[in-house]
């Protein structure tokens, strides 16, 4: 009969060759969402997502809205506030809609933001579609973080 010490020693030593054994399999393969495109002469790029990262994604679209602006002249223009993305700096943008599988990020400037809706002092022309559900998830592709290849 081992002592208890043994025991614990002895139990502690193939607890840890079982757990080590856990790490030598492959580990699973998670399917690439998509790439960054880079674009000549910007410092941005395209995201191009594959049709199954675009599935994973659950990514959705809208179109910018124009409405009337009551403290200025002429209408401006209105995002989901889902869209709206912020980077460490603190700027804003969306990303836009260039096809299907291909998505643009967008600086933007807001005026205020109101419920769920942004009012943009700059932004895209009323008409050009913006992601409005996923947006995150395009910003992880971008950055590395979902899966590129």
């Amino acid at each position: 009969m081992l002592e208890p010490r043994r025991l614990l020693a002895t139990s502690l030593a193939l607890a840890g060759l079982s757990l080590a054994a856990c790490g030598s399999s492959s580990s699973p393969h998670i399917p690439v969402s998509g790439r960054l495109v880079q674009i000549p002469g910007s410092s941005t790029g395209r995201i191009v997502l594959t049709p199954l990262g675009a599935q994973r994604l659950g990514l959705q679209t809208g179109t910018v809205q124009s409405v009337p602006a009551p403290h200025r002249d002429g209408p401006t223009v209105v995002v989901p506030y889902s869209s709206l993305i912020y980077d460490p700096s603190g700027n804003t943008y969306l990303f836009t809609s260039l096809s299907s599988l291909t998505f643009a990020e967008l600086p933007i400037t807001v005026d205020h933001i109101s419920g769920g809706s942004v009012y943009l002092v700059k932004g895209p022309p009323p008409g050009t579609r913006v992601v409005t559900i996923g947006a995150e998830e395009l910003l992880g592709v971008q950055t590395g973080v979902l899966g590129q290849t």
